[in-house]
């Protein structure tokens, strides 16, 4: 009797165990069903603020250039006129359109505000399995953005441009970043040469971001030529003082001169630069590692059209549109770049 109650109480014992690890899989079931959910729905709304910020990127680019009258006739002479009062400004788009630019732009930076703060918040709540800095950097920006555009002094101040140009685009990068931190990726080691490409392309991304800021546009009306080029020297350092202000006339219109046509210089030889350092890296990376070669690719067919792009719009005296999309591929190759160096790891050394 004493056998059979022992193997009734250990058979019993057997039953109790697996029910209780059924019960486990099941909760472990639904808490993974749960977690896909909330990933699904973190992954979503990070896109649809990357896509907000992507037409407040468009839109902030078109109604500034616009505005100044990029692409205007009789060009370059139309170009820059940076008064704040209506009629004075040489838009090349119609005055209507731009104030329903400006309203869709106000509207879709208030959603994107929301739209930010909702992704902190959930990331503050779930910090155990979802990193908050990123997000916190990203409603930093959105601050910072909102409080720039509220403040924002005359035209004549660059710094104040470049302060937009390049919040809108970091901003773009740290969505697209994490977007991508939602996935799983294998890493490669790095190679020396992309740590200089991404400097590069962080280098060249901030020269074109201070070229706008400055209308240097109708500075160099050819490819190779400037308007001003006698007196280089003595207008180097103010050229990059970020706290320069723009030289306008009695109408408001910039007054171009040696500085201008350094600063978009500048821009061009860091392109060139760029350019064939980037089909540089492309062939090492080629032979030493094939699993790099499609983001590199990417990389290098959006640089090309940029630069493409960049050639045209010179030779076709500056039309405003295709300027907006040239300020969207710059998004998209910083883009290319993050893609790019989230799939590298460094190689640390220990003594």
């Amino acid at each position: 009797m004493d056998n059979r109650q022992g193997r009734l109480y250990f058979n019993h014992l057997s039953f109790k165990n697996e029910q209780l690890h059924m019960n486990v899989i099941e909760i472990t079931m639904q808490n993974n069903k749960s977690n896909q959910y909330s990933n699904k729905f973190f992954f979503l709304l990070n896109c649809s603020a990357l896509i907000l910020t992507l037409l407040i990127v468009f839109l902030s680019t078109h109604i500034r250039l616009g505005e100044a009258g990029l692409g205007c006739g009789p060009w370059p002479e139309c170009y820059a006129q940076l008064s704040m009062v209506d009629g004075i400004k040489g838009l090349e788009i119609p005055d209507t359109e731009f104030r329903n630019f400006r309203a869709m732009h106000r509207f879709i930076a208030s959603v994107l505000g929301i739209n930010i703060l909702i992704i902190l918040l959930i990331t503050l709540w779930y910090r155990k399995t979802i990193s908050p800095v990123l997000p916190v950097f990203m409603f930093f920006i959105v601050l910072f953005l909102s409080i720039l555009g509220i403040v924002t002094p005359a035209r004549s101040v660059p710094i104040v441009t470049l302060g937009n140009i390049l919040g809108g685009i970091v901003l773009a990068g740290l969505i697209w970043r994490q977007i991508l931190q939602t996935r799983i990726r294998n890493t490669e080691p790095g190679s020396p040469i992309l740590l200089i490409l991404s400097a590069t392309v962080t280098l060249q991304l901030i020269s074109g971001a201070w070229a706008s800021a400055n209308y240097t546009g109708s500075a160099c009306p050819a490819l190779v030529t400037c308007t001003y080029m006698d007196n280089v020297s003595s207008h180097l350092l103010d050229s990059y003082n970020i706290f320069r202000e723009l030289k306008l006339d009695n109408n408001h219109h910039l007054i171009i001169d040696e500085a201008s046509s350094i600063i978009q210089i500048t821009h061009r030889v860091i392109a060139i630069m760029l350019l064939v350092l980037v089909i540089t890296a492309l062939q090492i990376i080629r032979h030493r590692q094939p699993v790099l070669v499609k983001p590199m690719l990417i990389l290098t067919c959006i640089l090309c059209a940029e630069f493409i792009l960049g050639v045209v719009n010179i030779l076709t005296n500056m039309p405003l549109w295709t300027n907006t999309l040239h300020n969207l591929l710059a998004v998209g190759l910083l883009f290319a770049m993050i893609n790019l160096t989230m799939l590298i790891k460094l190689k640390r050394t220990y003594n």
